[in-house]
């Protein structure tokens, strides 16, 4: 069993950083895939809701 880690840490004022340690691809497919889920529905929450208030 392989260890692997990521860190991110970002701020208002700054750049965002992303540190991989280890073998972490297929963590990092699956927090990918997490990420373009929550936005999606984000976008698409944002997008029904303002076809609502016309």
């Amino acid at each position: 069993m392989e260890s692997s880690s990521i860190g991110i840490i970002g701020g208002a004022d700054g750049p965002t950083s992303v540190f991989v340690t280890g073998n972490a691809l297929p963590l990092l497919i699956g927090v990918g895939v997490l990420a373009l889920v929550v936005i999606g529905g984000i976008v698409f929450a944002l997008s029904h809701r303002s076809r609502e208030d016309d």
